[in-house]
């Protein structure tokens, strides 16, 4: 599946357009739930686990908040318009429109990691003694 849906190019909030998810279904293209954050080897195993399965990403919100998101679209969306928008969950209804990435000029997180290779790289980064534990757990024994 490609990276959610975004228009072409971010715009200005206008807190007076009538519609301003028009053109946009990137909220309905996914699901993230926040996860605790990585703290022993085993958690980051975890992590690494995750970024291992097609269309699943995890990423470092912009507050350090650990999300798995899940890059799967709402059975509702048809031609990036939602079909059950008069019946939509409330946690649709409650979303701000004005926080979606579109209106936004930075990145909507620190780090997002969306496969093996974006994971490790940021541990051997970031992390470099988790990084080794890790990787000292993922060598093959010897026979």
């Amino acid at each position: 599946m490609p990276d959610p849906a975004l228009p072409s190019a971010p715009k200005a909030f206008n807190p007076r357009d009538p519609n301003p998810c028009a053109g946009c279904s990137n909220c309905c293209e996914y699901l993230a739930l926040e996860i605790d954050r990585p703290r022993t080897v085993r958690d980051f195993d975890h992590i690494l686990w995750y970024v291992l399965h097609k269309d699943v990403w995890v990423y470092i919100d912009d507050e350090g908040g650990w999300f798995i998101q899940f890059n799967t679209p709402c059975e509702k969306l048809v031609s990036r318009r939602c079909t059950y928008y008069g019946e939509r969950p409330a946690i649709c209804r409650d979303y701000a429109p004005r926080e979606c990435v579109r209106y936004v000029d930075q990145a909507a997180e620190k780090a997002l990691f969306k496969n093996e290779k974006d994971f490790l790289d940021y541990l051997k980064r970031k992390r470099p003694a988790m990084y080794r534990k890790l990787m000292s757990r993922l060598a093959p024994e010897a026979p």
